[in-house]
């Protein structure tokens, strides 16, 4: 998103009307920040109102720059308020709620909002996408994938469309229910044509090859799952080897790794890593992409290496990460002390991080798993 969409001119003429602010949420300075604002997604884009320090509009994932140009004129909207039972109020309302982290609230009144503005209406697809991404975040799979089986072949053939298919596919292909087979076989041809539209965002048609693939591979077909992931590993290296700047030929990184383990070739992904860790020598996550590839191949000695460069860049919840790495790859090594010093230290850090930075979660796993190293 930094890469690309937000460069763009189109964002320039709103420049006068919000005051632009980018958070690295893993830097402990910005913990009183996360304290105020927490943030579970990213990217997740905020509209803060500037009176009340509150969120009006909250909206997780990506977006192309027109949208978040649309986004943020209903952010100001949000902020103004939104008296009565229109359609664009009813919006308001809910990406108010939304970003005060009522969900179900949010969702009722968008589904609301629909209803009252009707199929015509401007707002409709945006507040759909609104809606689909409310019902994933609630747990709510089944209405995530039915919305997205009732609107989306009426909706334009665009980002919007490509999104509200893309998270309906990804709720069947989470759900393990009757439902959910039937609901995947119906969205695939739509998925399948959405990754081929113009337009459409690098990391969303990433994110619907890999809903496509998961989709077969639910179905029983790992022949089909492995073409998908062929196809996403095709359009990835092309995508990266347009990028113009360093930043816009590592965006992807994370998906290119991902395809190369789902086709258990992680060999192939080797020197795309290595060159993104030589164009973004300060950037922990080259390195540790590394470290996965390496450990996958069992070639640990290089695996300990790349995560030692990792763990020198690494800062905030992100050290976690690497350090509960190095431990698997020390146990792969046969270093039993070793990876239980590496666990260790991992909660030990834990415990170091603001309040706003620390996952119960994380800890709680951690402890597990030094449990079970110790024989417990």
């Amino acid at each position: 998103m930094r890469a690309t969409v937000l460069r763009d001119p189109a964002l320039v003429k709103m420049a006068g009307r919000f005051v632009w602010l980018d958070i690295d949420t893993e830097k402990e300075g910005n913990a009183g920040f996360l304290e105020k604002f927490p943030i579970e997604v990213w990217p997740t884009f905020l509209v803060i109102d500037q009176v009340t320090e509150k969120p009006v509009l909250k909206w997780l994932g990506t977006a192309t720059a027109d949208d978040l140009v649309r986004l943020l004129v209903d952010g100001e909207r949000a902020v103004k308020g939104g008296a009565g039972e229109g359609a664009d109020a009813l919006l308001a309302r809910g990406d108010r709620e939304n970003g005060a982290g009522r969900t179900a609230e949010a969702v009722a009144l968008w589904e609301k909002a629909l209803a009252a503005g009707g199929p015509n209406w401007p707002r409709r697809s945006r507040t759909l996408e609104s809606l689909v991404i409310g019902l994933q975040a609630s747990g709510e799979p089944r209405r995530c994938a039915e919305v997205a089986l009732a609107e989306a072949p009426g909706m334009a053939r665009g980002q919007s469309f490509a999104n509200v298919v893309s998270l309906g596919l990804a709720c069947a292909n989470d759900a393990d229910a009757p439902w959910a087979r039937g609901a995947a076989a119906s969205l695939e041809p739509l998925a399948a044509e959405a990754v081929k539209l113009p337009g459409v965002l690098a990391d969303d048609r990433a994110g619907l090859y890999d809903a496509l693939a998961a989709a077969r591979t639910k179905a029983g077909d790992e022949k089909g799952a492995r073409a998908r992931t062929e196809e996403a590993w095709k359009f990835l290296v092309a995508e990266r080897a347009a990028g113009k700047t360093p930043e816009a030929r590592t965006m992807l990184d994370s998906w290119i790794v991902g395809a190369a383990m789902d086709l258990h070739d992680p060999g192939r992904a080797v020197p795309l890593m290595a060159e993104s860790e030589k164009a973004a020598p300060k950037d922990y996550n080259p390195p540790f992409r590394l470290a996965i590839l390496y450990l996958e191949l069992e070639r640990t000695d290089e695996a300990l290496s790349a995560n030692g460069r990792a763990l020198a860049l690494a800062y905030g919840p992100r050290k976690i990460r690497v350090l509960t790495q190095r431990s698997s790859i020390l146990e792969a090594k046969g270093d039993g002390a070793g990876a239980r010093k590496a666990i260790e230290e991992a909660l030990a850090y834990a415990g170091t991080l603001p309040k706003a930075q620390q996952n119960p979660r994380t800890v709680q796993r951690l402890e597990a798993r030094l449990k079970k190293m110790q024989g417990g």
